[in-house]
This record gives C-alpha cells, sequence and structure tokens, in this order.
C-alpha cells in the first residue's frame, strides 16, 4: 500500500507539473503571451514584433490572448537582460532579439548568453548597408572616406552602432555616430528633421515604415552589409573588400552571425522543453500561413525565414569563429572607451 500511495503521489505531483497529453494540448488556454519589442515603436522592429503578434496566437493549441510592449534601451540589451534573468519561464513571455546583442557577451560582461535562449524561429535574415540622406551628396564608398557623415544610432552595443565602427576602423570611412535614438521611427525622424544624415539600417527597414525613401532616392545605399540582396546590385558589399583568413574578415564575420539570425524570436532561458516544443511548431505554421504571409506582404517587410535549428546551427558557427585574436578586435568596436 505504501509503494501504491508513493506512486500515486508522484503521479499527481506529475500531473500538476504537467498535465496529460490530452490537457497540453490546453496549456495556454486562458493564458496571456506578451511579444517584447526590444527598440521603440515606429521602426520595423516592432512591425515584426507586431506580425507575431497578431498571428501566432491561433496556431498555439487553447489560442491565448497575444499582446505587445516595448523595452528599449542600449540597442536591445535592456530587453534581452529582462528575459534572460526577470521574464517569467512559463511560455507567457517571448521576445525578438536585437541582432548585435548575441555577440555582445563575448565582449562585454552582461547577466545574458544568447546560446540559453529558446529560440522559436526567424522571421527574416536581412540585408542592409549603410544609407544616407540624398542631400548630403555622398554617392559612394569613396565619398563616405573622405565627407564626414552623422549616422542616427540608438545605444552602443546597437547593430546600428556596430557596423558603423567596424566600417570605420576597416575601411577608414569618417562616420559619425549620434547615439540615443529609442527605435527606428526616431531615428527616421531625425534624419528627416536634418539632425542626422542617414543610418545603417536594413532595406526592408525603410520599406516597411518609409517605401518612398528608396523608391525617390532620398535615402542612398552605400555600403552593403548582411545577407546578399539583388536589390542591392551594383553596391559594393564590405565582406568582398575583406580577404578570407584576415582577422577583419572573421571580425566581420562573427559580428555577421547577427544578421544571418536576423529578426528571430525566443523564449527564456529555463523554460519547460514541452513548452519551448508547442511555441517552435506554432511558429513554424505561423510562418507557412497564407495569412502571414500575405500581411508581410501588405506591410512591405522582408520574409526570409529559419528555423530554430538553422539559428542555433549559425550560433555553433559563429561562436566557434570568435578565438581570442577576433575577440580582442571586436572589444575595441563594442567596448566604449573610457574619457
Amino acid at each position: 500500500m505504501k509503494n501504491t500511495a508513493k506512486t500515486l503521489t508522484a503521479a499527481a505531483l506529475l500531473a500538476m507539473a504537467w498535465p496529460s497529453a490530452v490537457l497540453a494540448a490546453d496549456y495556454f488556454a486562458g493564458k496571456t503571451i506578451t511579444v517584447e519589442v526590444p527598440s521603440g515603436s515606429g521602426g520595423t522592429y516592432h512591425v515584426y514584433c507586431q506580425i507575431v503578434q497578431n498571428n501566432l496566437g491561433r496556431h498555439i493549441p487553447g489560442n491565448p490572448t497575444m499582446i505587445i510592449k516595448n523595452r528599449p534601451g542600449a540597442g536591445g540589451v535592456v530587453s534581452a537582460s529582462y528575459m534572460a534573468n526577470v521574464a517569467p519561464k512559463d511560455g507567457t513571455h517571448i521576445a525578438m532579439i536585437s541582432p548585435g546583442v548575441i555577440t555582445l557577451p563575448m565582449v562585454r560582461n552582461v547577466k545574458l548568453d544568447a546560446r540559453k535562449f529558446n529560440f522559436l524561429g526567424s522571421v527574416a535574415a536581412r540585408s542592409s548597408a549603410v544609407w544616407v540622406w540624398h542631400t548630403k551628396g555622398v554617392k559612394n564608398l569613396a565619398d563616405l572616406k573622405k565627407t564626414p557623415v552623422k549616422l542616427a544610432s540608438s545605444g552602443y552595443g546597437a547593430a546600428g552602432s556596430v557596423f558603423p565602427r567596424l566600417i570605420n576602423k576597416i575601411l577608414g570611412t569618417k562616420i559619425k555616430l549620434i547615439y540615443g535614438y529609442k527605435g527606428g521611427g526616431a531615428m527616421n525622424v531625425s534624419i528627416e528633421r536634418g539632425e542626422t544624415e542617414g543610418r545603417w539600417n536594413y532595406r526592408s527597414g525603410f520599406t516597411g515604415v518609409r517605401p518612398g525613401w528608396i523608391k525617390d532616392k532620398k535615402i542612398v545605399p552605400v555600403l552593403a552589409t548582411g545577407p546578399r540582396d539583388p536589390e542591392l546590385k551594383g553596391i559594393p558589399h564590405m565582406r568582398d573588400m575583406l580577404k578570407d583568413g584576415t582577422l577583419h574578415a572573421k571580425m566581420y564575420d562573427v559580428i555577421g552571425m547577427n544578421f544571418e539570425i536576423g529578426q528571430a524570436f525566443y523564449a527564456p532561458p529555463g523554460l519547460d522543453p514541452k513548452v519551448v516544443a508547442i511555441l517552435r511548431t506554432a511558429f513554424d505554421k505561423m510562418i507557412a500561413d497564407p495569412k502571414t504571409k500575405a500581411m508581410i506582404e501588405k506591410r512591405r517587410i522582408e520574409l526570409s525565414p529559419k528555423t530554430a535549428k538553422e539559428i542555433e546551427a549559425e550560433m555553433k558557427k559563429g561562436f566557434a569563429a570568435a578565438t581570442p585574436d577576433v575577440v580582442a578586435g571586436l572589444k575595441d568596436i563594442y567596448i566604449k572607451p573610457k574619457k
């Protein structure tokens, strides 16, 4: 009898931790899932999070309510730190990673490790470039090397800061970064007002919120970075200027890992694997759903998805390339000099 009682107690405890297979399908029933945006509103980071907010829930058994919350700061570090250390570990909080944050722990003492996040998948691995406002007269890389240009950015560790500093260091350009903007929307407004003269940004970062800028040649791509894009044909790509095997090429490849992963969504570390499986399955179904694709097309943003396994493979490759000499070089890019 005692053994039977112990067995029943263990079974009851297991049921409390995770009900039967039938009940597991309703794990999210009546719950609310918050989609964390690692920036302010007005840019395509917010748009991508809205896409997930509006489409993921119908693919999760139990049809939870989906809401969105902006958590800007430090180029995405505030959001990622919250997810790593504070967010509930029950599947009710997911977030989009801000590219640049993945490699940041290699060079700075921050309380997060992106390798411990439970990635669900990526909506898009987007092409990017340094873009300059048409009135500046900077039309190519040669111009960028001789003409100082003020580029808008958010935090020191953000992608829009890291890549321009790398470009300055390797190619000798004269980019001056203006920090402190809370998101892509604020940066675009700063360009319109003449406070700044351009941005490092994704191509779809403009087509999604300022569709006329590229079409009307108000913003000019000068140097391409990240995944290759036929729409940027004729614009020099930074990686092509770097010799394979050199320190600079390796530095670029490690930073570039962020953009091969792209607009990826994740849940906090320590989440029950069964809950992760539910979310990953729902994410894959969301990406394949014609309703999701139609909304992405309507919002004029890019769809170039990656699965959770593909993200993990990219991270493994990128971190393996981060040898001590590469990390030392990256510290000069990532760490703000002391005054």
